[in-house]
């Protein structure tokens, strides 16, 4: 390994370790403001940041403003309200493992609607794949206040299917400027999730007012950890090959799992620990199931802004392979795939 992989492998696993830490600090912060306020900071804050960073380098236009502006609605505004109510309502642990769904379910949704093929092994993964977040989601305990996680599991997994979706109808898109198009993708996602937002506050209030110094301290610190991660991918995948960045990528989870025990001093049990094998080891099936990275890869939901804070899965210009993503950041995504833009 040369010193330009070893320095883009570095940035690739960096990536994948702030994409997870990002997910346990979202259900620190959780604990302490309302769903509604965190999304009020990820997406009012992305999109201010994005449409300020797109306008000083000259790359904000209304070219498929529209389009993008629709798609944010799915991806990131539905994707992230699901997010982080599911993330309100279960455990880091739980909520980290499901992470490693995005890439079962984008792999099917690419089957049935771009009638892609899987072979025996791709099969095979796809069930221990939803195997293991059936158990996942079904298997964990109780959240703090004593409720039990399996709703909470279900809305992180239906974030993760809106990220997917938004992948399979991305992919067939051709945006000449990524950054542009998350820009409008971003707005999008913020005025789709403003109803409610404003509903929300208007019937419970904002605990954003009575929020402590270091709940705002934990809510701007996932906007920019998200952001740096970003940027660490990009910078690191044009300096690695695809199935290396994969492997690095896939990471993710593991990174929130080891996040959620040592930050919040979680606890998973069995048959988490189980069903996160079988999802994982999906993910890595999958990545080698023909020698090249599965249709969505690295990065999803799992950070909310992750892929929209880079511009990426918009720009076709050619570039080095690289495994295909998504971004919740999001999660979290986590979640736009394909083709990464470059600045």
């Amino acid at each position: 390994m040369g010193r330009s992989d070893g320095a883009g492998s570095a940035a690739i696993l960096a990536a994948a370790v702030g994409y997870g830490l990002s997910t346990t600090l979202s259900v620190a912060v959780l604990r302490q403001i309302a769903p509604t306020d965190l999304l009020a900071v990820e997406l009012g804050g992305g999109a201010t940041l994005l449409v300020v960073t797109a306008a000083a380098l000259g790359r904000l236009t209304r070219a498929g403003s529209a389009r993008n502006l629709l798609l944010g609605i799915l991806a990131p505004g539905l994707a992230f309200v699901l997010g982080d109510l599911g993330l309100s309502w279960t455990i880091a642990t739980s909520g980290s493992l499901l992470l490693a769904t995005e890439v079962p379910l984008s792999v099917v949704l690419a089957v049935v609607f771009l009638r892609e093929a899987v072979d025996r092994t791709g099969r095979w993964a796809l069930v221990c794949g939803f195997a293991g977040t059936a158990l996942v989601a079904l298997g964990a305990g109780r959240h703090d206040d004593g409720v039990a996680t399996v709703g909470g599991n279900v809305l992180v997994v239906l974030s993760v299917a809106a990220s997917a979706v938004f992948l399979v109808v991305t992919r067939r898109l051709n945006n000449d400027d990524g950054l542009n198009a998350s820009t409008w993708q971003t707005v999008g996602g913020a005025l789709g999730a403003a109803p409610f937002v404003v509903l929300n506050w208007w019937h419970e209030g904002s605990r954003l007012g009575g929020a402590s110094p270091g709940s705002w301290w934990l809510a701007g610190g996932i906007l920019v950890l998200t952001a740096l991660a970003s940027f660490s991918f990009n910078w690191g995948i044009s300096r690695v090959e695809g199935v290396r960045a994969a492997q690095l990528g896939n990471l993710t989870p593991l990174a929130g799992l080891v996040s959620a025990v040592v930050v919040l001093g979680e606890r998973p049990g069995a048959l988490q620990l189980v069903g996160g094998a079988l999802a994982l080891g999906a993910v890595v099936l999958l990545v080698h199931a023909d020698g090249r990275p599965a249709p969505s890869a690295v990065e999803s939901t799992h950070a909310p802004l992750a892929s929209h804070l880079n511009g990426e899965n918009h720009d076709r210009r050619p570039r080095p392979r690289g495994p295909d993503r998504v971004g919740r950041g999001g999660v979290h995504h986590r979640l736009c795939h394909g083709a990464r833009a470059r600045r």
